[in-house]
């Protein structure tokens, strides 16, 4: 007998013997059973027969398209294998899957069973660590979000052998959360179908330079305005990625120029790696990069990367563009006030490449800086829901209003984002809230079913049972007095500011804040929604120059070393404006493949 075959016949009857003793309560049948997911609730169906673990189906879910998509693919099948709930998350999807985990435990009970009988581990077999082994390539790209992707393909498209690394067990990153908005400035698109021909590359540099309150590196702007529209025409005209006008069209902007791709980022994700790998490009996941290489001028020659069975590749090549992230989820890194807000991004925002930079002597810029936008809402503990586009067409349509737990307005409602988040901040326990009648109501499901926030009302009207700090996320009754004081705002306020609204709108003028969309409060049943500041990218970064080239500490670029997205710093300064994120991930990512290719011409 081999010791592999005898391995195995050992862990299976390890297997066995476990699930004997831990099935010995459970009804033989399927159950179901639900847990707390990243986007809410996660129902599982599971089957028992004869004490095991047969079948676990996920039957409902509300999770972010591509984020998840590794845990609910994976887990239900290693619960099976193994008969117990004892296995290790998702790297990348670690909220899904403690929501998939609890959900079985939960079905765990209804079948009549101990869920603590149902985590043993079952010993595995571990691969073998191979020896280190070298690849050579024109340019490496590591990370594979909007920023890596769109490196990836200009490289591969321009006849280079190209490879992308990805640590984790999908591309994507935190552009699988946004809705893949762009701006069109000088593009033909924007100039043939969107009809707008006032925008241009100084407006837009205007407009951005102002909402990032002037900390903004001036030279990353003016790149980004300039190539924006080439790029634009590039991924619309040449590799008919499918972009319209975006549904929500942000009040930051001074020109008509906001895009949305069909499908959302994931779509575009899914897309642009199709292209990639047509065009001979190669894409290698659960591969973390943790090292540069260099020569004995400190030029970049290569990369030293760990594979998930714990052996190493060494990447031998011309080029390195690093597109690897933000550090958003690395407390250690962020600033003290930003901390207190909620995370609404991925465990893999660990800021390794902003640490591999600064290791070979790179520079940095606005460290201090995080983006935040308003609307979190706090669905799961410390982690916040994107619900801003709910929030900001309901305000749109309706008569919907934001206020403090004074039960007062403070701002007008219609403004940027970035006034939004600031307006928040500066209220008491930096909260604020959306009060909805009826009418608005409808409106912010209808956004909220539209954009997959939920999967369906149900979902929203779940959220009045989730309870924070002594408060819960949502308040809905017939009386609006009694749903304020539910949310911990003061009702006599409340109702005052109501009355007052709704004499602003019989006027026909909003004499305190100057909205323009004027729409009455009328009836309930009302419902307030919490809106706390949110986070996950951040603003600062590595520093580059125009061709996107990593600089050092004085000034000079680093040999061979490009930089994309959010592990450069400064293009954004202290705010984004609204699709600038995403648009800064491409632009950025497009330019350091073309400055990369040049090089090695």
């Amino acid at each position: 007998m081999s010791r592999k075959f005898a391995l195995t016949v050992t862990a299976a009857a390890v297997a066995a013997f476990l699930s004997v003793s831990a099935g010995a309560a459970v009804k033989d049948g399927t159950f179901e059973g639900t847990g707390a997911g990243r986007g809410g609730p996660v129902t599982a169906a599971v089957t028992f027969k004869a004490g095991k673990i047969t079948e676990v189906k996920i039957t409902k879910q509300t999770e972010t398209a591509g984020v998840s998509d590794p845990a609910l693919k994976k887990l239900p099948g290693e619960i099976v294998a193994a008969n117990s709930t004892k296995v290790s998350t998702v790297s990348g999807a670690t909220l899904t899957s403690k929501g998939i985990l609890e959900a079985v435990n939960n079905a765990i009970k209804a079948a009549g069973g101990n869920p603590a009988d149902f985590k043993a581990v079952v010993p595995v077999k571990k691969a073998g660590k191979k020896g280190t082994e070298t690849v050579a390539t024109d340019i490496l790209v590591i990370g594979g979000g909007a920023s890596g992707i769109t490196a990836a393909v200009r490289s591969a498209t321009q006849g280079k052998k190209t490879i992308l690394i990805e640590k984790m067990p999908q591309i994507g990153g935190d552009t699988q959360l946004n809705a893949g908005t762009l701006i069109a400035t000088g593009s033909r698109y924007q100039r043939e179908v969107m009809k707008e021909t006032k925008d241009s590359p100084q407006l837009a540099y205007k407009d951005i330079m102002k909402v990032g309150k002037y900390r903004n590196d001036p030279v990353l702007v003016k790149m980004t305005t300039e190539n924006a529209g080439r790029v634009v025409d590039w991924l619309i005209d040449d590799l008919k990625i499918p972009y319209g006008p975006a549904a929500t069209q942000y009040p930051d902007h001074s020109a008509n120029r906001q895009l949305g791709v069909k499908g959302r980022s994931v779509n575009f994700l899914h897309l642009m790696s199709g292209i990639f790998e047509k065009n001979g490009g190669k894409i290698m996941t659960d591969t973390r990069a943790e090292k540069f290489i260099t020569d004995k001028k400190g030029n970049v020659t290569g990369v030293k990367a760990r594979l998930a069975d714990g052996s190493y590749k060494i990447f031998n090549t011309k080029a390195v563009i690093l597109a690897s992230g933000g550090y958003g989820a690395n407390r250690a890194l962020l600033p003290k006030d930003v901390k207190k807000g909620l995370f609404y991004g991925l465990d893999s925002d660990s800021g390794d490449g902003l640490k591999m930079g600064r290791a070979i002597g790179a520079a940095t810029i606005n460290l201090d800086l995080v983006k935040q936008y308003p609307q979190g809402v706090e669905t799961t503990p410390h982690h916040g829901l994107a619900a801003t586009a709910s929030s900001t067409d309901t305000i749109k349509k309706s008569g919907a209003i934001y206020v403090n737990t004074d039960g007062k307005r403070f701002v007008d409602e219609m403004k940027g984002l970035g006034i939004l988040t600031d307006a928040t901040k500066a209220q008491k326990n930096s909260i604020m809230y959306i009060v909805m009648d009826k009418a608005a109501w409808k409106q912010y499901v209808a956004k909220s079913l539209e954009d997959k926030l939920v999967a369906s009302e149900d979902d929203l009207n779940k959220w009045a049972k989730i309870v924070n700090n002594g408060r819960p996320v949502m308040a809905t009754s017939m009386n609006l007095a009694e749903a304020a004081k539910k949310m911990g705002i003061n009702p006599a306020g409340l109702q005052k500011t109501v009355d007052r609204w709704n004499g602003f709108v019989k006027a026909g003028s909003d004499k305190d804040f100057g909205r323009k969309t004027l729409k009455p409060l009328t009836e309930g049943p009302w419902y307030i929604v919490e809106q706390k500041v949110r986070f996950c990218t951040t603003l600062g970064g590595l520093k580059a120059d125009a061709n996107m080239q990593i600089l050092r500490k004085n000034g000079k670029p680093i040999g061979h070393l490009y930089g994309a997205g959010c592990v450069v710093g400064g293009a954004n300064g202290a705010d984004s404006m609204t699709a600038m994120m995403n648009s800064w991930a491409i632009i950025s990512g497009a330019v350091a493949a073309d400055s990369a290719v040049k090089s090695i011409k």
